[in-house]
């Protein structure tokens, strides 16, 4: 047979809270056809944990690394859930030349949880306190409670990226769960206004983590 000849490549950005595996229906669809890359954010999997701020500027600058350590030159395909999205939207527009396309799903420019829920997580709770509670509140989080406190609510709850979006000129495909309650229709509408020639598909049953709630629909 003659060697695989890869159409591009796709490269994935998990959420907060998640790992690379959260992709794995859409690596093993797309590597028959594409080189495909995931990775794991800084304070997730099997990443390093450091005590840093977790701001947005350290995640995009691992992403650039990333793309320089797997030599990826191309335009390539990029596919961001959650808080990928900031990651994702910020460098698009940044670079818009460096992206042949770009999914976003359940992500938006702006983002939150329940009102009681952001608020519980801006206690003055010692770190060694959450982590002691971590097996009964958060089991599957791939991250340790003191990053995702720093993610939400240093970086991403204040996070506004509206501004961005008319800079988004690559094709863009925006992908929602029916019943997500933290990245809601209204939104995803919005966002699929301000993106010129997006193409906006709402995932019937799916909440908040579509590509695997519903993987074949996804891809």
């Amino acid at each position: 047979t003659p060697p695989f000849a890869p159409r591009g490549t796709m490269v994935f950005i998990h959420g907060a809270g998640g790992n690379a595996e959260q992709w794995e229906p859409q690596m093993d669809h797309f590597s028959r056809s594409y080189r495909v890359i995931a990775f794991d954010l800084r304070g997730h999997g099997q990443s390093e944990k450091p005590r840093s701020t977790y701001a947005l500027e350290e995640f995009l600058w691992d992403f650039t690394q990333v793309l320089d350590q797997m030599h990826v030159a191309e335009p390539f395909i990029l596919a961001a859930h959650s808080f990928g999205g900031p990651i994702a939207l910020t460098f698009t527009a940044a670079q818009p030349q460096r992206v042949a396309r770009l999914a976003l799903l359940a992500t938006a420019p702006e983002m939150h949880l329940h009102p009681l829920y952001e608020a519980m997580l801006k206690l003055p709770i010692p770190i060694s306190t959450l982590e002691r509670l971590r097996p009964i509140i958060a089991p599957k989080l791939h991250a340790p409670l003191f990053v995702i406190k720093r993610v939400l609510t240093s970086t991403l709850f204040p996070w506004r990226g509206w501004d961005l979006l008319p800079r988004i000129t690559p094709p863009t495909l925006i992908i929602g769960g029916q019943f997500d309650f933290i990245v809601p229709s209204p939104i995803l509408q919005r966002m699929h206004h301000l993106i010129a020639g997006s193409r906006l598909e709402i995932i019937r049953y799916a909440r908040h983590l579509p590509q695997l709630e519903r993987p074949r629909a996804v891809n």
